[in-house]
């Protein structure tokens, strides 16, 4: 298994970073859980097979060019076939960038990526195909794509924009009403254009990141969990243990006594 971000020598402000994923044949079949980092993202499956998702019960495939949405809590992933994946994660606010609409409906998703926004499909599926071998070329010329899109811009994105930075910047150890100072919303209109915005509402989004933070350090190991817990502001461990079930659906105990090669390379380098 190799999971990878890659540099590039031309930044576009909508992407966050462009990764590489492959399987090989002495890692079939291949099953693990993946955490969200807080954005969607688009990605070319090259794959004889589909790749099997499975969240909350709900099971979905995907292959070829797909936009993968928000996610609220963990997902699973099944391959068994030999499988090259290239893809990028956008900025929390790029998705609605682009397509200036609602993306709270690919929330818990994923979308063939032609079925979603066409345009967008028939700019992008060219040039993984062309430069599918070649990813220095491909990330220039998606950069290049993504400088020329029309964008949505408005002061309610500013907003948004701001609030996301405020969480990033407190690691998602903030309240709402800690955002309510800083951004000119009422917490219903925050709720609204949060949800409409990112995806999900900005309770959910400070709770995820503030675990997936917590994951983060652990697995950079930068410091010891039970540090973590109390640097993390939970009460207490039964506190940490609840949104331990709800965002990696298992005991914190099961997971640290499993081996998740992918999830921890995504926390380490993304």
């Amino acid at each position: 298994m190799e999971f990878i971000t890659l540099d590039s020598h031309t930044k576009n402000p909508l992407i966050d970073y462009f990764y590489q994923f492959k399987i090989t044949e002495k890692d079939l079949p291949f099953e693990t859980l993946i955490l969200p980092v807080g954005s969607s993202n688009i990605a070319y499956n090259f794959c004889e097979e589909d790749i099997l998702f499975t969240h909350k019960k709900n099971k979905s495939f995907y292959n070829k060019l797909t936009l993968i949405g928000q996610f609220y809590g963990s997902y699973e992933i099944l391959i068994n076939k030999v499988n090259y994946n290239v893809g990028f994660d956008l900025k929390p606010t790029s998705l609605y960038k682009i397509i200036d609409k609602d993306v709270s409906f690919v929330t818990n998703k994923q979308k063939q990526l032609k079925d979603f926004h066409f345009e967008l499909y028939e700019k992008l599926n060219p040039l993984f195909l062309k430069y599918k071998d070649d990813i220095t070329k491909l990330i220039e010329s998606i950069n290049n794509e993504f400088d020329q899109l029309t964008l949505s811009k408005d002061k309610n994105i500013e907003h948004i924009d701001k609030a996301i930075a405020i969480i990033i910047k407190n690691e998602g150890i903030i309240k709402v009403t800690d955002l309510l100072k800083e951004v000119p919303f009422s917490q219903k209109s925050l709720e609204i254009q949060f949800k409409k915005i990112i995806g999900v509402t900005p309770g959910k989004y400070i709770r995820q990141y503030r675990f997936m933070n917590l994951m983060r350090k652990y697995v950079s190991k930068q410091i010891e969990i039970r540090d973590l817990i109390f640097q993390s502001n939970y009460y207490d461990k039964s506190h940490f243990e609840k949104d331990f079930k709800l965002f990696m659906n298992q005991s914190s105990k099961k997971f640290f006594h499993e081996d998740y090669p992918l999830l921890r390379k995504i926390l380490k380098e993304s």
